[in-house]
């Protein structure tokens, strides 16, 4: 069963997050590592990363900050560095990350969310909805997407 975590809650897997993250986005890293850095050096709710881990392995994450929205000086916040381990994809994780991203955004107060990708047809699918071109802090263009954030789930007591 796989489960999603703060890293703040099991740092322990740092290491592995990051070495998944390298493999597949080098270019990224710069980023990633001062966005871990914010992380860990704050006792705020934002920065935060989240590790999702099934049988003890690292299978995919995200990043959760708040940052300017392009074309107005009004903040948002975003979901950064969303993968799914490449031996885990097509087992459909992607949208379980995208549901978490939006309840914890939720669970923070916030309406919307936003995220950045060269992707295409790909987030439509779970919800969100071109609204721009934006630019990568590696500097690559990429289209910038919104949705609602969720309520967080609501946990019954037997």
């Amino acid at each position: 069963m796989m489960r999603i975590y703060s890293i703040r809650e099991r740092p322990e897997y740092i290491p592995a997050m990051l070495e998944s993250l390298e493999n597949h986005w080098p270019a990224c890293m710069p980023w990633i590592q001062k966005h871990m850095e914010q992380v860990r050096q704050t006792d705020a709710p934002l920065p935060d990363a989240y590790i999702a881990v099934e049988k003890g392995k690292v299978v995919g994450g995200y990043t959760l900050a708040v940052k300017e929205i392009l074309w107005s000086e009004d903040k948002g916040l975003w979901i950064a560095t969303l993968y799914v381990d490449p031996a885990f994809r097509g087992r459909h994780l992607s949208p379980v990350l995208l549901a978490h991203a939006r309840r914890q955004g939720g669970r923070l107060g916030f309406e919307k969310i936003y995220l950045a990708t060269e992707h295409s047809n790909y987030y439509e699918k779970y919800g969100f909805f071109p609204i721009g071109p934006d630019a990568c802090a590696w500097g690559e263009p990429t289209r910038m997407f919104e949705n609602t954030t969720l309520p967080p789930k609501v946990r019954r007591i037997a």
